[in-house]
């Protein structure tokens, strides 16, 4: 895992704001998500270090891992979980990975 190679040229509060604009969210609605006033908003897009549970907390309000993919330096895709009903026999057709079929179970 690389880390970042100087931490304080990261500029924290300019990346949340990035993915602030990018969730389509009022500044009310964030302030009321992370149980901050709205004030404390916009100090926070203008900070250059952050609490780490402030950032945790900020990071599930916005859907973005900013500790893994700033601070760590990964780039993670989402992942996508799909349901679908079947039996037994269509599960034994499909060619899976026997690691994948424990966690398959058949509806009735």
């Amino acid at each position: 895992m690389d880390f970042v190679k100087n931490i304080h040229d990261i500029d924290i509060g300019k990346l949340i704001k990035e993915k602030f604009d990018e969730a389509g969210m009022t500044k009310e609605e964030f302030a009321d998500k992370i149980n901050k006033e709205r004030s404390t908003v916009y100090d926070i897009f203008s900070r250059s270090s952050i609490d780490i549970v402030l950032l945790i907390n900020i990071s599930k309000v916005l859907n973005y891992d900013f500790i893994r993919n700033v601070y760590y330096g990964e780039q993670i895709s989402p992942i996508i979980y799909i349901a679908v009903k079947t039996s037994e026999d269509e599960i034994k057709k499909i060619d899976l990975p026997k690691e994948f079929i424990r966690f398959i179970k058949p509806s009735k």
